[in-house]
């Protein structure tokens, strides 16, 4: 089997997912690409989607918010959408390129993966099988509009939401979301952070911005400083927002009990490592605490998915939701000392969130093509 997995790096839970999906094709030995569909609209192009996005999250999350509110109206009126008319401008050159390289199917973790393997499936450039992934809680706006094989939703109970929005149930499968399996493994707390080298301490807190690194982390931080015991450490994972780590840094350098971190691969060994994460609602993100089973305060959402990621997750005991940076941090304090509730909320994130799904998601595929 030659799976061409579809990604863009809109943010880092899109590519987050893919690579997840990698992993779990080489294990079942398939073989797997990973490509941004973007590309093939030119390099050009895939700087510009992924800077603006970017850049739009990172300084002005109220303008996503709004550029959500009007797809979700947009996506109502249920007609084709400019979503789709973009990505079909490079459809004949993805058709072309899943021809040529032999691929027996196609997984887009990335509505624009979707748009443009539907394209290039409607003008005849492509014949073989297309499947979506939805990496948030909730139904995205447009997320209904391509025709796949099969749709990949983060839980069962998802499904009566996107029966309305317009998608056949038979091709609804509750696969979970994917994520790394480093985030399913067992490994103690102590484990975690020998391999880090943080050494001994009481309680740590991890405060994470997601990949693009969201600039009001140093609110929380410093909210957090001030409640934290002495020997509590504090450990900001900054994403590529290099200047936001270059400010933390001098704000907080005679303070060693507040680490911060940059860019990084071992995020399943800060969660493992940690008592209790703040973190956005990013759909991965926080998939990924909850299989690494590490109790979550949920913050600063980006209006929208968001949003419903959040209130996804508070429903169902899986996390706390704050909206406000103190009340965040008294309550990942409060839950940090509470051994019963962070068990509880451990327990409730195991009855909900599959950390094999992207080998859920692989399985399903080959046997659709067998």
């Amino acid at each position: 089997m030659r799976l061409l997995i579809l990604s863009c790096s809109t943010g880092d839970g899109h590519n987050s997912a893919a690579r997840a999906l990698l992993e779990a094709a080489r294990r079942q030995n398939a073989d797997a690409e990973m490509r941004d569909p973007v590309a093939f609209g030119g390099e050009t192009a895939r700087r510009a989607v992924a800077g603006a996005y970017n850049g739009m999250i990172r300084r002005v999350p109220a303008l996503f918010g709004a550029v959500y509110r009007i797809g979700d109206l947009y996506d109502r009126s249920r007609l084709p959408s400019p979503i789709y008319a973009a990505n079909a401008l490079y459809a004949e050159k993805l058709g072309r390129f899943v021809t040529d390289g032999g691929f027996d199917a196609v997984i887009s973790t990335h509505l624009y993966g979707m748009e443009g393997m539907c394209a290039a499936r409607r003008k005849g450039f492509s014949s073989v099988p297309s499947f979506g992934v939805l990496t948030d809680y909730t139904l995205i706006p447009f997320f209904a509009e391509p025709d796949l094989d099969a749709v990949f939703l983060p839980h069962p109970d998802l499904t009566e939401e996107a029966v309305k929005k317009g998608i056949d149930r038979a091709r609804l499968i509750p696969t979970g979301i994917p994520v790394s399996a480093r985030f399913g493994e067992e490994m103690t707390r102590e484990a975690a952070r020998e391999k880090l080298g943080i050494g001994e301490a009481e309680r740590l807190y991890l405060v994470m911005s997601g990949g693009v690194g969201c600039s009001n982390m140093a609110k929380l931080t410093s909210a957090l400083a001030w409640r934290v015991g002495n020997r509590d450490r504090i450990a900001v994972l900054t994403g590529r927002n290099e200047k936001l780590k270059r400010d933390l840094e001098k704000r907080w350098a005679d303070f060693p009990g507040i680490l911060t971190v940059g860019f990084t691969r071992d995020v399943h060994l800060w969660m493992k490592a940690a008592d209790v994460t703040v973190t956005k609602a990013g759909g991965l993100s926080s998939t990924e605490a909850a299989a690494a089973g590490v109790p979550i305060v949920h913050m600063m959402t980006i209006p929208g998915c968001e949003t419903k990621n959040a209130a996804f997750f508070s429903a169902r005991s899986m996390s706390l939701c704050e909206k406000r940076i103190d009340e965040a941090a008294a309550a990942a304090v409060r839950l940090a000392e509470n051994e019963e509730e962070r068990e509880s909320m451990r327990r409730a994130q195991r009855e909900n969130i599959r950390p094999d799904a992207a080998d859920r998601v692989i399985g399903y595929v080959r046997t659709h093509l067998s």
